[in-house]
């Protein structure tokens, strides 16, 4: 009987219509875990990726100069870096990717696991209640801004979405500011969507960003 109670749970857990907090992991090929969070019947990653080698186990190059991030993407070489090309960046925020990383048929996503699409990310916007928001929903319950700043969420997603900045063209920018995450659609030949929380704000935003760039990367169960 205690068996049946407990495959009745797990059943009503994965077909509720709403989120669920309740934490699974994630490991992937390199040993690392990650939590993970239901929403809409999908299983999302609650932390950002951080692999360095594709599903195929080939290496992801790292960028750590940026002439090494520049090369990397004037050839169109999938590559990553830490924020201000610094590990302890990483130990909280994960990797920084570039799009081609993202797009490389060998797989970012660990095996079973895919980049999200722009329309898949619309699940979190379904979610909030009573004039919520979804990116107060979505961000962290602290980390976001200065102390001066009231830029934290209330997290009720399990999203857990942290502001890690964002390599763009030449600098680093926004970490504790802003979390953008690739989406699996480009829009243009040189552009691709990303997903973007940002401290001044509670809506989760759909932007473009050059594939050049790089952004941290959630993972859904296929």
């Amino acid at each position: 009987m205690k068996h049946v109670s407990a495959f009745l749970f797990v059943l009503c857990l994965l077909s509720s219509p709403g989120p669920s907090t309740a934490q699974g992991m994630m490991r992937d090929r390199e040993g690392n875990n990650y939590k993970t969070l239901v929403i809409a019947n999908k299983v999302w990653t609650a932390e950002n990726l951080n692999v360095a080698h594709y599903r195929n186990g080939d290496v992801i190059p790292e960028a750590k100069t940026a002439a090494d991030w520049d090369r990397y993407n004037e050839n169109r070489t999938g590559c990553w870096c830490y924020y201000d090309f610094s590990a302890i960046n990483g130990h909280k925020y994960g990797k920084l990717y570039n799009w081609y990383a993202v797009h490389d048929p060998r797989g970012l996503a660990p095996k079973g696991w895919h980049i999200p699409s722009d329309v898949e990310w619309l699940v979190f916007t379904n979610i909030p209640k009573d004039g919520g928001r979804p990116g107060l929903a979505m961000k962290s319950r602290q980390g976001w801004g200065n102390e001066s700043d009231e830029c934290n969420g209330n997290n009720d997603t399990g999203f857990s979405g942290l502001p890690g900045g964002s390599r763009e063209v030449g600098s680093f920018e926004g970490i504790r500011m802003i979390g953008h995450w690739w989406c699996s659609t480009e829009s243009e030949v040189n552009f691709a969507r990303i997903r973007s929380l940002a401290c001044n704000s509670e809506d989760l935003w759909l932007h473009t960003s050059l594939k050049q760039c790089g952004n941290s990367v959630r993972c859904v169960q296929d």
